[in-house]
C-alpha cells in the first residue's frame, strides 16, 4: 500500500510505496493537500499492480525515464564506450562531429525526435549543399551505430534509423586516383634521394603504408632477418605482419644509423602535402591527367595493388598485403586496370589452331573450307548407278531419307536401281531381317 506524510511535518506530502521489483520508491507528491497526495499514491499504486501483474511492461518506465534526458547527453555516454573500446581518436573525433552536427542541423533534444524522416531530411540538406555521397553515408552510418548502441543498452525500444537508404558512391566519385608508371617513380625516387626522401616513398610504394602509418612506424617494427614490417597501429585495430621488399629493406638499411633504437621512428620529420606536390612537379608528375585521375601519396596505395593484380596475384593475397578486411575493397578501389593491360592478356591467350595446321588447310590464305554434310557411313553404297536427274520419288543427297539401322542398311538391294525407293513389303522384310540378326 502506497502512503502518504510529511517530513517533520512540514512542507510538501511524501509518497512512499514498493515497486513491481519489490523496491522501495519515494518521491514527493509537490502539494501540500493530503487528498491531492492520496490520489497520487492511489495511481501510483494502481500503475504498480499492473507491473506486478505483467499487463503493462515494466521496461516501458525505462524507456521513458531515457528519453527524457537530453540526447546529447546519450551521445557522450556513447562516445565514452567508444573510447572504451579502444576505437582510434580520429574515428570518434569524426563521430562527434557528425552526431552533433545531426543534433544542431534538425533540432532534436530527445531520442524519440531521431526518425528515419528527420535523418533522411538532414542528408537530403547534405547533398544539397554540394557535399558527396561518401559524406552524407557516413553521417547515416554513425547515427544508425548511435541508434544500434541505444538499442543494445535499452534506451530504445528500435533502432527507426535502419531504414534509410544509402546513397551510390560510384556515381559521385570526386576523387579517383590512378598508378604510377616506372618512368614516373624512378623519375620521382632520382628526386627524393638527394633529398633524403626516397625511403619514405619506397615504403609507400611497395609497403603501402599510409601516411599517419609513415609517422608512427619504429625500427622494431621492421625484421631485416625475416624481411617482414609489422604494423599494430594501422587503420584497424588489429597487427599486420607484411612482407618487406628488398628493393625497399636496402634503402631503409642505408639511412638507418648506429643509434636508431627499437622505439626511435624511422622517419623522425613528415613529409607534407606541400613538400610531395614540390618533389612530384621536379620529377613532371602531374597532379590531373587529362581523365581526372589525380596522384597524392594515397595514390601509391593504388600502384602497389594495380603492381599485384599485373603480376597475377590472387585477390586474397593482394587483400592481406593491402591490409584491407574485404578483398572487394583492393579489387574495387586500388586496382585500375587499363586497354594495355587487357591487350596484352588477349595477345596471351594461345591459338585455336597452329600455325601448321592452318597452313595445311589453307584457312590462312583462302577461304575456309565447307564441313562435309555426310559421313563416311552415309556415302553412296557400293554397286549404286549414278543419280543424273532428280526426278519426283528420287531424294538427292541433301533429303536423302535415313536407311533402317539394320545388316543390309549399308548394301543396296540387288534388284534395286540408284533412284529406287523401297516400298512397303521391302521395308518390313528389312525390319524382319534386323530383328532376327539382333537375336542371334
Amino acid at each position: 500500500m502506497a502512503s502518504v506524510y510529511k517530513r517533520n511535518n512540514t512542507g510538501n506530502y511524501l509518497v512512499s510505496w514498493f515497486d513491481a521489483n519489490g523496491r522501495r520508491r519515494e518521491k514527493s507528491s509537490r502539494t501540500t493537500d493530503k487528498r491531492a497526495a492520496e490520489r497520487i499514491a492511489a495511481k501510483i499504486e494502481a500503475d504498480v499492480a499492473l507491473r506486478r501483474d505483467g499487463v503493462v511492461d515494466a521496461r516501458q518506465d525505462r524507456f521513458a525515464v531515457e528519453n527524457r534526458k537530453p540526447v546529447v547527453e546519450h551521445i557522450q555516454s556513447y562516445l565514452n564506450h567508444c573510447r572504451h573500446a579502444k576505437h582510434s581518436a580520429k574515428h570518434i573525433d569524426e563521430k562527434t562531429r557528425h552526431l552533433n552536427r545531426l543534433v544542431d542541423e534538425t533540432g532534436a533534444t530527445r531520442l524519440s525526435d531521431l526518425t528515419a524522416d528527420l535523418l533522411e531530411g538532414n542528408l537530403s540538406s547534405i547533398l544539397e549543399l554540394g557535399l558527396s555521397a561518401r559524406t552524407a553515408n557516413y553521417r547515416r552510418r554513425v547515427a544508425v551505430a548511435f541508434m544500434s548502441w541505444c538499442l543494445k543498452t535499452g534506451r530504445v525500444v528500435s533502432n527507426p534509423l535502419t531504414v534509410v537508404p544509402t546513397q551510390d558512391e560510384s556515381r559521385d566519385r570526386r576523387r579517383i586516383r590512378r598508378p604510377l608508371t616506372d618512368d614516373e617513380l624512378r623519375r620521382l625516387l632520382d628526386v627524393a634521394r638527394p633529398r633524403g626522401r626516397a625511403a619514405w616513398y619506397l615504403a609507400a610504394i611497395w609497403a603501402g603504408l599510409r601516411k599517419s602509418e609513415l609517422r608512427k612506424l619504429t625500427w622494431g617494427d621492421i625484421d631485416f632477418e625475416q624481411s617482414t614490417i609489422t604494423i599494430d597501429f594501422g587503420k584497424a585495430t588489429r597487427e599486420d605482419v607484411i612482407p618487406l621488399h628488398p628493393e625497399l629493406a636496402t634503402e631503409l638499411q642505408r639511412i638507418r644509423s648506429a643509434t636508431a633504437y627499437p622505439k626511435v621512428h624511422v622517419f623522425p620529420t613528415t613529409v607534407t602535402d606541400v613538400t610531395r606536390r614540390k618533389d612530384f612537379q621536379r620529377a613532371g608528375i602531374a597532379f590531373e591527367d587529362a581523365s581526372g585521375h589525380v596522384v597524392d601519396l594515397h595514390a601509391m596505395r593504388t600502384t602497389l595493388g594495380t603492381r599485384l593484380a599485373r603480376q597475377g596475384t590472387a585477390p586474397q593475397i593482394a587483400q592481406r598485403i593491402m591490409r584491407h578486411s574485404d578483398y572487394r575493397t583492393t579489387q574495387k578501389h586500388y586496382v585500375v586496370l587499363g586497354l594495355v593491360d587487357t591487350a596484352g592478356a588477349i595477345e596471351k591467350l594461345p591459338s585455336i589452331e597452329s600455325p601448321q595446321r592452318a597452313a595445311a588447310t589453307g584457312t590462312c590464305d583462302s577461304d575456309p573450307q565447307q564441313i562435309p554434310q555426310q559421313s563416311e557411313h552415309n556415302s553412296q553404297p557400293r554397286g549404286a548407278t549414278q543419280c543424273e536427274s532428280a526426278p519426283s520419288g528420287c531424294h538427292g543427297v541433301d533429303d536423302r531419307q535415313p536407311l533402317p539401322s539394320t545388316r543390309l542398311s549399308d548394301e543396296m538391294r540387288e534388284d534395286a536401281t540408284g533412284c529406287e525407293t523401297a516400298g512397303d513389303r521391302i521395308r518390313t522384310d528389312d525390319v524382319q531381317l534386323g530383328k532376327l540378326a539382333f537375336y542371334h
